[in-house]
């Protein structure tokens, strides 16, 4: 775990799901996404996206995960 990014575990993201200031996405190619992904989550491009989709609201809980070893 990383001192400047927090973890969250699965039942902490599960238990904040559909809350107005959490926001989960997937960095995985989209046709992994398509297949499987968590219940709400965007599929975002980690190397090629704007700005304007992420959520305007600073203070929200973004969580980001990918099938990655990292």
């Amino acid at each position: 775990m990383s001192d400047e990014i927090p973890e969250l575990s699965v039942a902490d993201v599960a238990a904040r799901l559909g809350q107005s200031d959490f926001f989960v996405f997937d960095n995985n190619g989209n046709a992994r996404w398509k297949r499987s992904h968590v219940p709400g989550a965007k599929n975002l491009n980690a190397y090629n996206y704007d700005a304007s989709e992420l959520p305007a609201d600073k203070t929200a809980t973004l969580v980001f995960y990918c099938s990655g070893p990292g």
